[in-house]
């Protein structure tokens, strides 16, 4: 039952961060800081990762790589997206 309840509260954590960061992107007009917040939620996406795994004693490295790997393509994409990185 315990096991059950920090799963529901860690999902329901990764829900709360992901509504209000897609509140204020929607707020934000400066490409800039829309990007600082996909940026903020990549990396806590990380740590909730390592967190919901780690729980569940199911943490390795090849689990961690694979959340780091989303992130950076998420972060790549948003910097391509957003007009922070160019390519010519």
């Amino acid at each position: 039952m315990r096991s059950k309840l920090l799963e529901l509260i860690q999902f329901i954590t990764l829900f709360i961060v992901l509504f209000v960061s897609s509140i204020l992107f929607s707020r934000t007009a400066s490409h800039f800081l829309r990007f600082s917040i996909i940026a903020v939620d990549a990396l806590l996406y990380v740590g909730w990762g390592v967190w919901h795994h780690y729980s569940k004693d199911r943490f390795n490295k090849i689990i961690f790589m694979e959340y780091s790997l989303v992130a950076i393509i998420i972060i790549i994409l948003a910097a391509l997206g957003l007009g922070i990185v160019r390519f010519i």
